[in-house]
């Protein structure tokens, strides 16, 4: 979001937001949707203004939110609709990732809740495709088709529930992955797969899925407060900082398909999206997740080598 100079944003109540948005065309703004943007987190709660001689004056809007509210409808109204509420909701938490002054925790909170809720939520054409580009990311040329066929069953079922089931992931990744009978007496040949930094295991991706579903479950329920967000937000910065000043240098250095990996979003909406997803990855490695299910991995692994 870039200050307008033309304009003095000045506080306003949600009637006030209302007339704002008609004046840009969104004739079907009222004041059930400001309220519908607050409780999403889209916006932050209204603040009261000083009580008056005849009562309390209506809650108002600090200057920073009406301009937002503003922004999001003329982003949406640019795009013609095509800009799904999920995305207005990526950049309002990229803002909050990026400045203090703009959207607070407490509306940050929401609208992590929101973004969970919202993530995973597809069409089962779209999780099949989805389903179908990991099993062709995993599988071995060797690989045969009853292999193929039973992970993309569990894959399109993860998708479908939100459940990460790291024994049955690890039971049909695994074979896919590296497709050889072990021998007796002789541990089974285990692939790695190429990364974009270094090669890693099948267990890797598996954990990775699965830390990331148990944070979105722990942002859809609100179990991460503020002052957690607040600490994680802090701990995320300078650590996105750093990636950004070696980013040109590691692209220049990738080869073949990881190359595009490094390469910067060149749209506000990239750039939010590629920011909260690498808050996503932060949060969860502050809260253990990642640990937690990398063990959880090494053990299904171990199971079912035996």
């Amino acid at each position: 979001m870039t200050a307008d100079k033309a304009t003095n944003w000045v506080e306003g109540t949600s009637a006030e937001l209302v007339a704002d948005a008609h004046a840009l065309g969104v004739l079907k703004a009222s004041p059930r949707m400001v309220t519908a943007w607050v409780e999403d987190g889209m916006l932050a709660n209204p603040e009261p203004r000083k009580t008056s001689a005849h009562g309390s004056d209506p809650r108002v809007f600090p200057p920073q939110q009406r301009e937002l509210f503003t922004r999001l409808l003329e982003a949406r109204e640019r795009s013609q609709g095509r800009i799904p509420q999920r995305s207005l909701i990526r950049i309002v938490l990229y803002l909050w990732l990026i400045d203090d002054t703009i959207v607070p925790t407490s509306q940050a909170r929401r609208a992590w809740r929101t973004h969970a809720r919202a993530a995973g939520k597809t069409t089962s054409a779209r999780r099949s495709g989805n389903a179908r580009a990991i099993v062709d990311q995993l599988a071995h040329p060797s690989a045969t088709p009853r292999q193929r066929h039973a992970a993309q069953v569990v894959l399109e079922d993860g998708e479908r529930t939100g459940r990460i089931d790291i024994g049955r992931l690890t039971a049909v990744l695994t074979p896919l992955c590296s497709p050889w009978t072990a021998r007796p007496g002789m541990p089974g040949i285990e692939r790695a797969l190429p990364g974009p930094f270094v090669p890693v295991s099948v267990q890797h991706h598996i954990a990775m899925w699965k830390a990331r579903a148990d944070t979105f479950q722990r942002l859809r329920i609100e179990s991460v407060d503020e002052t957690e967000l607040d600490r994680v937000r802090a701990v995320h910065r300078p650590m996105w900082a750093e990636y950004q000043i070696r980013r040109p240098a590691m692209a220049a250095a990738a080869t073949g398909e990881f190359a595009a990996h490094f390469a910067e979003p060149d749209t506000m909406e990239g750039r939010a999206t590629e920011t909260v997803d690498a808050f996503v990855g932060a949060l969860a490695s502050e809260l253990g997740l990642i640990e937690a299910a990398f063990h959880t991995a090494e053990t299904a692994r171990r199971n079912l080598v035996r």
